[in-house]
């Protein structure tokens, strides 16, 4: 009996060493390619076509580059803070994105649409982006946006492109 209950100690002594052995090289190891993303970017947003499907915002013309910020974090969150037009007023916006095979990124965000006057919400928009890279500091991105009424569920427009540059910052 006292020989099993030794073995039966040895053995789960030698599992508990190789399960640490195992634990303590895992957070070596080195990150995978999708760290390439995280950072702050330069980014510049453009609607290449205006049209009555998709109409452009106040103050916004086809192929006229918007200015904003995009960070993407650890664990896939990003931000995007709006330097464009005075004459759309919105909220930062915030969202998730993540890698796809082939160094392909894809990111989703949500902002706010606000009345420059009271303040109140009057609509949100939708954003999806695939991420292709163009080079070690740069991408391009073929988006989408979705623009919803004010009760953030009601589809006003759907599916309108958006074209979107970064460098990083």
């Amino acid at each position: 009996m006292k020989r099993r209950t030794l073995f039966t100690a040895g053995l789960s002594l030698a599992l508990l060493l190789c399960i640490s052995a195992a634990y303590t090289v895992v957070p070596a190891l080195k990150p995978s390619g999708g760290q390439k993303l995280v950072g702050t970017w330069n980014v510049q947003l453009s609607v290449p076509v205006c049209s009555a499907a998709c109409p452009c915002h106040p103050g916004v013309s086809p192929n006229m580059g918007l200015p904003a910020l995009h960070t993407y974090s650890d664990g896939g969150t990003m931000e995007e803070v709006y330097g464009g037009s005075l004459l759309l007023f919105r909220s930062d916006a915030l969202g998730s994105w993540e890698q796809l095979p082939d160094q392909v990124y894809t990111a989703r965000y949500k902002f706010f649409f606000l009345d420059p006057t009271t303040g109140e919400r009057t609509g949100t928009e939708v954003v999806t982006s695939h991420i292709n890279f163009q080079g070690k500091d740069a991408f391009e991105a073929a988006a989408t946006f979705d623009v919803f009424a004010a009760d953030g569920m009601t589809p006003i427009r759907t599916g309108c492109q958006l074209n979107i540059t970064g460098t990083r910052f």
